[in-house]
């Protein structure tokens, strides 16, 4: 007797294949006036100048801003217009991992070798996602008009607003 042949498999259609995701654009800062952007800029009314060098694997951008400043000169203040530090920002191309071991980069308090004490805070309404502030008790020189001209000066130690860390997202 002859062997039966086997039936062979009747094709099938093949299957459509599966449309493949368009690569999403890579993440990509882009800098903007006044912090994060070297250069002259005139925003709101004001008058700011911007500077970014290396700082570690990121840049940190250092921004000064015209106004009018109130300085101590020996036992006397000095009021005058002039460039005044405003912040620094460190720029988004490091993850937050890579900040674990630097203050500036998690939340709490400490004091500096000379002496200053800082704070910082992240993750909060004033940073942001993605962010820390750090805040330096510093003295603050102020001058209050008088009404027959002149100023009243004073001073006081204050919270003082010093630095902005910017994270790389976590979808980066």
């Amino acid at each position: 007797p002859k062997p039966t042949p086997t039936p062979k498999p009747t094709p099938t259609a093949k299957p459509t294949p599966s449309p493949k995701p368009t690569p999403s654009k890579p993440w990509k800062f882009e800098p903007s006036a006044p912090y994060t952007l070297p250069g002259y800029h005139d925003l709101n009314g004001r008058r700011w100048f911007t500077e970014c060098e290396a700082y570690s694997q990121t840049q940190r951008c250092r921004t000064s801003i015209w106004a009018t400043t109130v300085q101590r000169s020996g036992d006397s203040f000095v009021v005058k217009q002039d460039w005044a530090f405003n912040n620094l920002t460190y720029l988004p191309y490091m993850k937050r991992e890579q900040w674990a071991g630097n203050p500036l980069g998690v939340t709490g308090s400490w004091t500096a070798s000379d002496g200053r004490k800082w704070r910082t805070e992240c993750d909060t309404p004033a940073t942001g996602r993605d962010g820390c502030r750090s805040y330096v008790n510093a003295t603050v020189h102020k001058a209050t008009p008088k009404a027959g001209g002149g100023y009243t000066f004073s001073q006081e130690n204050q919270w003082v607003f010093n630095n902005l860390v910017l994270f790389m997202p976590k979808s980066a």
